[in-house]
């Protein structure tokens, strides 16, 4: 798994539709220049997000976009999969195309234990609404310390 700029930028955008939730559309202007991301950008990963039935947008002289649920309903989970397709690449579906060779598929000790870092993975983001994140103040990770405990540093 690879946090991209994209799943970046999107988390961050959506974030922001979150916060004004209930209230008037926000145009694509003023997201770009509220997150510092190029505007073209923010069409790109706005499009993805409107696609995925994450938001939708509004046409006019009030246009913009707006969360097309509410943030509690909205999961990080779902926010990295209308980027990115995937959360976690299937590391042993890749040799099922034909044109690799994995000489272990069906023997093999280690595909278990992808397929769990996997389940693991697409749960936790699963777990996490875009309320959690509006919740956590800079610099702190209070949803990952409560899932997993105090971290020492």
């Amino acid at each position: 798994m690879k946090i991209t700029s994209s799943t970046e930028y999107a988390t961050r955008l959506i974030v922001n539709l979150g916060r004004t939730f209930g209230a008037a559309a926000v145009s694509t202007e003023k997201l770009s220049e509220s997150e510092n991301v190029p505007a073209d950008y923010v069409n790109q990963l706005l499009l993805r997000l409107k696609r995925a039935g994450l938001v939708q947008s509004h046409r006019g002289s009030g246009g913009g976009y707006s969360l097309s649920r509410s943030p509690e309903k909205i999961t990080l989970g779902e926010v990295l999969r209308a980027v990115e397709g995937t959360i976690f690449e299937d590391v042993c579906g890749k040799y099922n195309d034909g044109r690799k060779d994995c000489h272990h598929q069906g023997h093999c000790g280690i595909s278990p234990v992808w397929q769990k870092l996997a389940a693991l993975i697409e749960q936790y983001f699963d777990s996490i609404t875009l309320a959690h994140l509006m919740e956590e103040k800079a610099g702190s990770c209070g949803k990952v310390e409560a899932m997993l405990g105090r971290i020492p540093q």
